[in-house]
Formats: structure tokens, sequence, C-alpha cells
């Protein structure tokens, strides 16, 4: 089972059809074994070998995907997602948290020449990204500390080197009601971010807009947040948030709090 799900999530890290060589090596088996893995799989549907015999994620796998709940949010917030576009003149996404990584699982793009992001199901290291750091900051220190890896990783010379830098960032997050990261995850880019509330007000994703970095003025910041408010309010509206007031950002409790 655990092989299996290897190989579906090595094919689906890619961005173009993966070979049988490449998938072994990146998930550490041998190519035999790989192969009678992907033969099952074929054949049940959740990938799809190519003529040139390199793969790809097969029907089945996106139909199974289809029942999760992210997909469920997805739809409700695409089209207020365009509107926001629409007004910014920006892209925006919509990711959920897993683990220590955010997934997107909603992408409207602008358009503009110069774009920032990728495509729906890629993940971003949470610490780096404004969606990331909009979902942490919902959290108690605790438990933000014991997902970051140590050391952590630093994909620009201007994301955090260390964990205090993380929560004194969670902390100015919480004053200020929102995240904006700039450079930190990309060196030509910027994002502002909310986290977004299910129905039991509890944060279950988080939308943000993001642009190239030159972009990213302080009356075009100001304008894209009010723009961003107003659509995590119709998208939690929808969400079934029954305390649209009320912070998405917990009193913090014990040692950490206090220093």
């Amino acid at each position: 089972m655990n092989s299996g799900l290897d190989i579906l999530e090595a094919i689906a890290a890619g961005s173009a059809p993966v070979s049988l060589t490449m998938i072994a090596q990146e998930i550490g088996m041998s190519k035999s074994s790989v192969h009678t893995l992907l033969t099952t799989l074929d054949q049940r549907g959740y990938v799809r070998r190519l003529d040139d015999q390199r793969y790809t994620i097969g029907i089945r796998a996106w139909q199974v995907g289809c029942v999760a709940t992210p997909l469920w949010m997805s739809r409700v917030a695409g089209p207020y997602m365009t509107e926001l576009v629409n007004k910014v003149a920006d892209g925006a996404a919509l990711a959920v948290l897993d683990g220590v990584e955010t997934v997107c699982i909603q992408l409207v793009e602008s358009t503009q020449v110069v774009r920032v992001h990728d495509n729906i199901g890629n993940r971003c290291l949470a610490w780096c990204v404004s969606n990331g750091i909009s979902m942490l900051a919902t959290m108690q220190d605790e438990e933000v500390l014991r997902l970051l890896p140590d050391p952590l990783p630093r994909p620009t010379e201007f994301s955090f080197a260390s964990e205090a830098e993380v929560l004194d960032k969670l902390a100015e997050v919480r004053a200020v009601g929102h995240s904006l990261m700039r450079r930190t995850w990309r060196p030509d880019t910027s994002g502002i971010s909310l986290p977004v509330r299910g129905a039991d007000n509890r944060t279950v994703a988080a939308l943000c807009v993001s642009m190239p970095d030159y972009r990213a003025t302080p009356d075009r910041l100001d304008e894209t947040l009010a723009e961003l408010r107003h659509t995590v309010r119709q998208i939690e509206r929808e969400f079934g948030v029954t305390e649209p007031d009320a912070s998405p950002f917990p009193i913090q409790k014990g040692v950490l709090a206090a220093q």
C-alpha cells in the first residue's frame, strides 16, 4: 500500500510525465518492483502509461480526489476569487495546510504579463508563503514548533532562518490581522493573505493575492487587502461561518506567549 502511494505521489509531483526509471530513483525501489506496482495501478486506472512508456496520473485517481473536502471548498470559492482577481488585477490562490506545507486547491490567474502562481496541487513550505503564515498564525505557537523542521530550509536569502523569526512573524500577523510575505518563497514575489474559516468557525484554508514584488507598493497592498477581506467574508458566508466578526487568531497560552 505505502509503495503504491509513493508511486502516485512521485508521479503527481512532476510537472510532466515520468519514466519508470525516474520513479524508481525517486522512491528508492527496484525497477522490477515499481513496474509490478505500475502495472496494477495502470489496470485500475490510477496511472496511465503513455505511448512513450512514461506515466501520468490516471482518471481514477482524479475521481477519488473529487470527493475530498478541499475540492468542494475550491468550487465554492472559485467564483468569488474570479471577482477578486478582476478587481485587483493580480492572481489569487486558495490553499489548505498539510503538515508544514500548503497545498493549492484553487487558483485564478491574472491577465498580467508577469504572473507568479504555479498550478493547483502545488506545495509550498508554510513558513515561506503568506497563505501558510496566515494558517500557522491561527495555531498555538507550541503546535507550530512541533511542525517546523530543524533546520529550516530557506528557498531565498529573505526566508526565515530560525524558529524565533517565524514566531515573531506569527505574532505580527495576529496583531495586524493579515499576512504579508515579501521575497521569502521566490526572490521576486510578494503575497498578502487572510485565513478562511469554516462552519465551526475554525480556519480551514487561506486565501492570498500574489504579485511581482515591484508591484507591491503600499497603496496597491492596501487596496488589495480591502478587496481580499471582502472576498474572504463572502467565501466564509458560503462556508457557513456563524461568527463573521470573531478573530481567527487564538489567544496564545503557556510560556511562549509570556516571552
